[in-house]
């Protein structure tokens, strides 16, 4: 890998991260798009997990809350289904179609997150699985339907971070083995550690600058916008890709 694309990873990064530190979701759903433009294959995505649950397990050290089992048992079968289907949308994908995949599943997960987070029916629980686990094994993008699942459950906000910190990192561990895990170099792999490190820390610190208000519009207009860009470009060179 180029020294230009690891910047750029980086900067996808970090940018990820500051979304993230803002309103506490996001980092998938801005790197991810981005780095499956410059990283061929699954395996990009898989870096995407794998620095994801590096974020994870920060929060989750750093957080006193309960875990909810309770609506984990709700969310498990739903999940246990997602992971398969992702498992089966790889096989079954072409390479070229990668991209808009990926892309496609991020605009899917804003999509939730803008319109469905009032979904509180006897299924949501499953639904919000099923999306999730399929998503976040296929495209990093599982976020959303889980933390929109959970914020209607009544949780105090440390159980909540740590329930989906939880959740989120088991996914990704559990999606690493079927993707794959891009490492170019070790160098590489500490420069975006500490490009996902500088960017959460800045986000946090905006987030005590700022008004809730704020900090939510900055991110949904940095993640919609992210995924928007990437979706067009991916279909945009899809002509190419399967010419």
């Amino acid at each position: 890998m180029d020294t230009g694309t690891v910047v750029l990873v980086a900067i996808a990064v970090a940018a990820g991260g500051l979304v993230q530190g803002l309103s506490g979701l996001g980092f998938a759903l801005v790197s991810a798009p981005v780095i499956s433009q410059v990283v061929p294959g699954t395996a990009g995505i898989g870096l995407v997990n794998a620095l994801s649950i590096v974020q994870n397990l920060w929060l989750i050290a750093r957080t006193d809350g309960r875990l909810a089992w309770r609506e984990v048992r709700r969310m498990l079968p739903g999940l246990a289904i997602g992971v398969g289907l992702g498992w089966l949308v790889l096989q079954v994908s072409s390479p070229a179609l990668f991209d808009v995949i990926v892309a496609a599943s991020a605009c899917g997960s804003v999509a939730w997150l803008l319109l469905a987070g009032r979904f509180t029916g006897p299924a949501a629980g499953i639904v919000s699985g099923v999306w999730g686990g399929t998503v976040n094994t296929v495209s990093g993008v599982g976020g959303p339907p889980i933390a929109a699942y959970l914020v209607t459950r009544g949780l105090d906000p440390a159980s909540y971070v740590r329930t989906l910190q939880v959740v989120f990192a088991v996914l990704s561990l559990v999606s690493l083995p079927l993707l794959g895990v891009y490492v170019p170099s070790l160098a590489a792999v500490v420069a975006w550690v500490l490009a996902l490190t500088a960017g959460s820390v800045a986000g946090e610190l905006l987030r005590h600058r700022l008004s809730e208000q704020a900090c939510q519009t900055i991110a949904r207009v940095a993640i919609v916008t992210v995924c928007a860009v990437a979706l067009v470009r991916s279909l945009w060179l899809l002509p190419g890709h399967l010419a």
